[in-house]
């Protein structure tokens, strides 16, 4: 797995940008882990989320899987700090690596395209992520956070959907959705874009 971490990071930070048309202040990329593999890239509920909300509400965000600053790592089920320690490890070891092979490639990432290795949500838990500094030498683990929803409660017939107590992951079901765009909201304020 450490070998794999280690050539997402590699690609993610030693490559030379691309632009996508807009203003860029601040080049993030996305990147999941089922716990084995990390696999670049957005599902596609995720890049519908990108695509209609960059240009208002993420101004001057710009995914930039080849020269991101910030890396958003995401996963579903419990909270892993092993995971952000060792992508933290991975990227400060990019910085001391020799430039990639120009065979490597990422994984297909097209907006009908899940990452390989994605798998169907859990039933209950939260979608987790860990923002990385990658502009700073060494990396670090700058904010962590999730996203979820309220599972709606089934009383009979009637699905109620009053609040329910969200602190309680049994009571939550993982929002891949919800978790990237909470990490971008919070990289646009830490940022002041």
């Amino acid at each position: 797995m450490s070998n794999r971490i280690f050539l997402l990071i590699l690609l993610l930070v030693s490559t030379t940008p691309v632009l996508y048309g807009q203003d860029c202040k601040l080049r993030f990329s996305v990147a999941y882990s089922n716990g084995k593999n990390i696999h670049v890239g957005l599902t596609s509920d995720q890049r519908k989320m990108w695509s209609h909300a960059a240009a208002e509400e993420f101004k001057g965000l710009c995914l930039d899987d080849n020269a991101a600053s910030f890396i958003i790592l995401w996963s579903q089920g419990p909270e892993s700090p092993e995971l952000a320690k060792m992508a933290i490890d991975q990227c400060n070891a990019v910085r001391l690596t020799p430039k990639p092979n120009a065979n490597l490639k990422t994984p297909d990432t097209t907006p009908s395209a899940k990452p390989s290795g994605y798998e169907s949500s859990p039933p209950r838990g939260r979608a987790n992520y860990f923002i990385l500094d990658a502009s700073r030498q060494p990396c670090s683990l700058v904010h962590q956070g999730n996203g979820y929803q309220a599972v709606p409660i089934h009383t009979g017939t009637v699905i109620d959907y009053h609040p329910v107590d969200v602190s309680d992951p049994a009571l939550t079901t993982p929002d891949p959705v919800e978790a990237l765009s909470n990490a971008l909201k919070w990289l646009k304020k830490e940022k002041k874009l």
